[in-house]
């Protein structure tokens, strides 16, 4: 009687299995080290090794896949769902966000390389045109296992002559053919052939889909894939069922140990303009991956939902306890108030104490309560605002809660507007003035060059007894912020990534918050104009108390990190994953994937 059980990736599934290649999720900047110890034989002298038949698709989406996969026209890669890991929502790109153009030839790139810092597919500054792949200088992984390994052999085999000529020197094996039923044809040869082993990497490359779409269309007018692609992923499919079937009637295939991996390029051409939050919403760079082998469980990744964005934040913590926690910028000149134009102040804020009663929090200002520029302390449950001599608060308890002192992150703005000669404040996007202060008019000088932009302590401010709190991702702005732009944006984090509309006017930011900085005493001015103030614009940090978090207020709208995107297959993950597989450590190279865990199942008899 057989008795199925699952088991996840161990010490104990690699006795199980000679030759199963198992590593944990890490990205390859650090060392890879195979958690088997198992020795294994030289290719082509002994059936059990572990082999990789990886399959490329040009220009096919995992939309497109998916549709195909669904609608029955994808039945061979769906017969391999019991036995795969397989994602539609993968990434053909996660580091060159909205590109004017995203190329196929950067797919292969990207996927080849295991990194996307070789140039092919971005705008060359001497030519200002595209660059090719033929100018291709970083190496493939396929040069990287003949570093490490030069008995381990390779086959390739395309409908492309210059996806050829870019990758061939590598492979001991190399043809270039007229069609994908070709290319298919010459691979079973070698899979069937009586004389020799099958190759250590078998890489083969389909175009048909690209022609098909690069022919008539990638998407129709709603964005959905055309009837074109779905047709030629079709054929594929077909051609990769006759691949397979040959390969699982080999006698040692179980022995041999393949992983099967069928992966796309990129998302195809699109036409209308690309306006996306984040890569998944780019379908230029919409992949689909399935790796499959025939212990592997079943599993399909997608993407993670908005709601797993949490704001991370390793940043200083302005305490109490008799400290004099402070922040200041170099230059006290810097950052004026000048009478003629209008400026916004932007940060975002969080409690750790009940207590910041007259706590100051951010200025630019003589003292506590002075009469020279401006300040923002707490007050109570509020948070008030001093601009000149003159007292704002924000609004009453009652409808805004504790919001100096709830313990939760929140974006506080300051808008002097020297056009309509008003001072504006919000919280978290909504104006949040009180009722009897909201047409205040703007005082006419709030210039204090002897002082520097402040985080923290300033003369006569109780923060040594009171404070407790964090101040992040605070911005200076040359204009003032319209309300529409502030209640959408106001959460908002990396804006040098993002750079919106207001970017230029955008003259002093400093996110405070990166892991980088963590127990650097200079928080560094991050806006474009940073390197003109040669330094001066940047903030130091004294009697430096750190403090890390997690949070997942919804208001907030932290830029994703790279493990969001990592959790799907990316195109750079191939290269590593590969290498994985064929038990390769590779401490030495950059790649920019993970590789990722596998779950096994197993056969036992009773």
């Amino acid at each position: 009687m057989n008795r199925k059980r699952k088991i996840q990736t161990s010490l104990f599934a690699k006795i199980l299995f000679m030759g199963m290649t198992i590593w944990t999720m890490m990205s390859c900047d650090n060392s890879l080290e195979r958690l088997t110890t198992n020795e294994y034989p030289k290719s082509g002298n002994q059936a059990q090794t572990g082999h990789v038949l990886c399959v490329v698709i040009d220009g096919a989406s995992g939309k497109a896949v998916n549709e195909a996969y669904t609608t029955q026209k994808a039945p061979h890669i769906r017969s391999m769902r019991d036995n795969a890991v397989i994602t539609f929502e993968g990434l053909a790109d996660s580091r060159h966000k909205a590109l004017p153009v995203f190329t196929n030839e950067r797919g292969w790139a990207n996927m080849m390389t295991g990194v996307t810092t070789h140039g092919i597919g971005l705008d060359e500054e001497s030519t200002g045109e595209v660059k090719p792949i033929e100018e291709l200088e970083t190496p493939s992984f396929l040069s990287r296992i003949k570093q490490l390994d030069n008995e381990k052999k390779i086959s390739l085999y395309t409908a492309d002559n210059r996806f050829y000529q870019a990758f061939r020197n590598n492979a001991d094996i190399a043809r270039t053919l007229d069609s994908d039923q070709q290319v298919k044809s010459a691979v079973i040869a070698e899979i069937n052939s009586d004389t020799d082993l099958p190759s250590d990497v078998i890489l083969v490359e389909f175009n048909g889909v690209q022609k098909a779409g690069a022919a008539d269309a990638f998407y129709d007018g709603s964005g959905n894939p055309t009837t074109t692609v779905i047709e030629a992923i079709q054929e594929i499919d077909t051609y990769i069922g006759e691949i397979r079937t040959a390969l699982e009637s080999r006698e040692n295939y179980r022995k041999e140990n393949w992983l099967i991996i069928v992966t796309s390029t990129y998302g195809g051409t699109y036409s209308e303009t690309v306006q996306s939050d984040s890569y998944y919403d780019d379908p230029r760079l919409n992949t689909f991956t399935l790796m499959y082998n025939s212990r592997f469980v079943s599993k399909v990744v997608g993407k993670p939902s908005a709601s797993e964005l949490n704001y991370k934040y390793f940043t200083p913590l302005y305490a109490g306890n008799n400290q004099k926690s402070v922040a200041t910028v170099a230059d006290p000149k810097l950052f004026e108030m000048e009478n003629n134009k209008s400026y916004t102040v932007q940060f975002m804020y969080y409690s750790t104490t009940k207590k910041n009663n007259w706590v100051n929090i951010l200025s630019k200002s003589d003292k506590h309560k002075g009469s020279k520029g401006w300040n923002v302390h707490g007050d109570g449950g509020r948070i008030k605002f001093r601009v000149g001599n003159r007292d704002v608060w924000t609004s009453q308890q009652s409808t805004d809660p504790w919001v100096s002192t709830d313990g939760k992150w929140h974006t506080v703005t300051l808008v002097f507007d020297r056009e309509a000669v008003r001072f504006r404040a919000y919280i978290d996007g909504n104006y949040s003035t009180h009722r009897d202060q909201q047409n205040m008019t703007l005082p006419t000088n709030l210039t204090c060059p002897d002082y520097p932009l402040t985080i923290g302590k300033i003369e006569n401010s109780p923060n040594e007894s009171n404070a407790g709190f964090c101040v992040t991702n605070l911005q200076f702005y040359d204009v003032a912020l319209p309300e529409e732009f502030i209640e959408k944006n106001h959460g908002v984090t990396k804006l040098e990534e993002v750079k919106n509309e207001y970017w230029d006017h955008l003259i002093g930011y400093w996110p405070c918050d990166r892991e980088e900085d963590l127990e650097n005493p200079i928080l560094k001015n991050v806006s474009q104009y940073a390197d003109s103030y040669a330094g001066k614009s940047d903030i130091t940090f004294a009697d430096q108390t750190w403090t890390t978090g997690n949070s997942a207020e919804e208001h907030l709208a932290p830029a994703p990190d790279d493990s969001y995107y990592q959790a799907v297959f990316n195109n750079v993950d191939i290269p590593l994953q590969t290498m994985q597989w064929l038990g390769l450590s590779i401490s030495e190279w950059k790649f920019e994937g993970v590789g990722k865990t596998f779950e096994y199942t197993f056969m036992e008899e009773n």
